[in-house]
């Protein structure tokens, strides 16, 4: 398919999105995630970290991995870094939430999940617009 400008579908997605790009992200904020859960763990094993504050601690090294993963999936695209990111969001929590669902055996929906997708969406999107605006 060609649009007015004679652009074929394929240049046109190349050009805003790529899917190895998109897949390294998710790999490269998992690599991430892992080992500061490990480290935490490690690091409350030996201390008297309260454990009202261990939710806010995960959620935060999530959203900080999907920054990094939305930064690093914009790294071969032109614009529309806002997209690729709140995609690598989107796929990362998607990962997320059927691991838990699969560990935890509950594939239950609800506002909690729908609020976390939409953060992790969003996230994505800030990384997508940091990688784009600060790699020129």
């Amino acid at each position: 398919m060609i649009n007015k400008t004679g652009q074929t579908a394929k240049n046109i997605l190349s050009g805003h999105s790529n899917i190895v790009t998109i897949i390294k992200g998710i790999l490269v904020s998992y690599l991430f995630t892992v080992p500061m859960f490990a480290i935490f763990a490690y690091f409350l094993k030996f201390s008297d970290f309260p454990l009202k504050y261990i939710s806010t601690a995960v959620i935060i090294t999530t959203l900080l991995s999907i920054v990094i993963a939305g930064w690093i999936s914009t790294k071969n695209v032109k614009s529309k870094g806002w997209l690729n990111g709140a995609i690598v969001g989107f796929i990362y929590m998607l990962i997320l939430y059927l691991l838990s669902s699969i560990v935890y055996r509950d594939f239950a929906i609800n506002g909690y999940i729908l609020i976390l997708l939409t953060i992790g969406v969003l996230s994505g999107s800030i990384g997508g617009i940091l990688g784009i605006n600060l790699k020129r």
